[in-house]
């Protein structure tokens, strides 16, 4: 009966000492105590002293000095060291990656990993950013540009013929008078035409003057030939009446008819010579109102031949070398008037400046000179408008041709504008406002700049309580989450 009773007690006691063991070896690193050493005997000691293992160190446990020796029961202990020993470097290992991975100071220990604190991963989701409000603009509008400089009085000297340059009489910049020389050139072909037609003109000349005179003396003759027509008509009259009275015989009367007939066809042909003569005179004046026009250009050719300037300019280019043989249309200089000097400039059609009064234009270049505007081309194919300045006053330096010129474009504002940091805006038709820690879109209409930015409007600016992100975001999108470190133009 006691061993009915003594076994099983012996049993479970042994089991409960095993699953304390046991839990004590797994128990964590922070919340584990110095737990005492089993006590075994070894074959070699007489005496029935006990070797005590020391007490196990957080993350660094030193074996028992028997360790190594065999016996069975300093290898059950060596086994279960050896656990708590890799369940240590685990538990170890798990803590330095919850440390490199969590953005507060202490990792939270227990449960075989490190956390990380509530309200940490949001906040390092949130981008700082910079805001302003959206104050209404005072001012007039800016635009920086740059305008291509050209003179509205300008002109191409061109090779009329084919010629050969014999001589350059100026130079590239070289200031000249109107009707000054330019160059002399040669054609022998030209001045040979000139000479053959001006004779031509005078040979045609010589001729007219011939069929004046006789057109005059035919008038004279004909005076004479009618009155011999009648003498020949009174001729025959005479020797009709004396045939009749068989005075005369038939042979006198049919010479007198003779007579009369021929000085009657003398009489009709000097009449018709005289008649023709104005067709003649027609003719010939046609004639020579062609030789005429031929001399005229003849003589331009020539004249061509000693190009000269129209006004007075500047000689901007001079291409040709002396020997050179031209072509007809080939470039021999280009000149301008240098108090014809206009700034062209080309500005987007968004501002849409034809709408102002050109009185209301104005640029200022570099220099603080002053340029006013005097045309505008409201639409081009590039969907730009074209802008012709004027200095206000005369260029004591003028610039030559098709130099470039920065120009900053002064133009009153028509809506109500904020002005906001180029930061600010995207693709030059959006912002993004500032509320409740997100930012939200909104499409704007670009009308100006100014020395700090853009100015912008929109029908979400006109409340000054809007608040503007200036600060420059990589990918910002509808919703994103950012914190207000700083804002300009008040307080939000």
């Amino acid at each position: 009966m006691l061993n009915k009773i003594l076994i099983p007690a012996i049993i479970i006691a042994a089991a409960l000492i095993g699953y304390q063991l046991m839990n004590a070896d797994e128990a964590p690193s922070g919340a584990r105590q110095s737990t005492p050493a089993a006590t075994t005997k070894t074959p070699e000691s007489s005496s029935g002293e006990a070797n005590q293992t020391p007490p196990a160190n957080r993350g660094n446990r030193e074996r028992p000095a028997n360790a190594n020796r065999e016996s069975t029961p300093n290898a059950e202990s060596a086994d279960r060291s050896g656990r708590a020993n890799s369940n240590e470097s685990t538990e170890s290992a798990n803590g330095e990656i919850s440390e490199q991975t969590a953005t507060s100071n202490q990792p939270q220990r227990g449960g075989g990993g490190g956390g990380l604190r509530s309200g940490v991963l949001a906040s390092q989701g949130a981008t700082a950013v910079e805001v302003q409000r959206a104050v209404s603009y005072e001012g007039a509008s800016q635009l920086k540009v740059f305008g291509v400089i050209d003179a509205q009085e300008k002109a191409i000297i061109t090779a009329q013929s084919n010629a050969t340059v014999t001589k350059i009489l100026v130079k590239e910049g070289e200031k000249v008078e109107p009707n000054q020389a330019i160059a002399q050139l040669t054609d022998s072909n030209i001045t040979a035409a000139l000479a053959q037609k001006q004779a031509s003109l005078s040979e045609l000349e010589a001729r007219l003057r011939n069929e004046a005179l006789k057109h005059e003396n035919d008038k004279a003759s004909l005076a004479i030939e009618k009155e011999l027509l009648a003498i020949a008509k009174n001729s025959v009259d005479r020797f009709s009446n004396l045939g009749s009275q068989q005075l005369s015989s038939s042979s006198d009367y049919e010479s007198a008819l003779k007579a009369y007939q021929a000085q009657l066809m003398s009489v009709q042909n000097r009449e018709l010579t005289i008649a023709q003569y104005a067709d003649t005179l027609a003719q010939s004046n046609a004639q020579r109102a062609s030789l005429q026009s031929q001399i005229e250009q003849s003589q331009l050719l020539v004249n061509a031949l000693s190009p000269s300037s129209e006004f007075a300019g500047v000689v901007a280019k001079l291409p040709i070398n002396q020997g050179q043989i031209l072509k007809s249309g080939e470039t021999l200089a280009e000149l301008y008037n240098p108090s014809s000097l206009a700034a062209y400039v080309r500005v987007p059609l968004r501002y849409r400046l034809d709408n102002f009064d050109l009185t209301n234009i104005t640029a200022t270049d570099a220099s603080g000179r002053t340029w006013l505007a005097q045309a505008i081309r409201p639409i081009s194919e590039s969907g730009a408008q074209r802008i012709t300045f004027t200095p206000e006053f005369p260029l004591a330096s003028a610039p030559l041709p098709g130099t470039h010129l920065a120009l900053t474009l002064n133009f009153p504002i028509e809506k109500n504008a904020v002005e906001v940091p180029i930061t600010a805006v995207y693709d030059q038709q959006r912002v993004y406002l500032f509320q409740r820690g997100t930012i939200s879109p909104v499409d704007i209409e670009l009308i100006g700049q100014t020395d700090q930015g853009f100015l912008i409007a929109a029908p979400e600016l006109s409340n000054e309580s809007a608040m503007i992100v200036t600060t420059r975001l990589n990918n910002p999108i509808t919703g994103m989450a950012v914190s207000l470190v700083q804002s300009t133009g008040g307080r939000p």
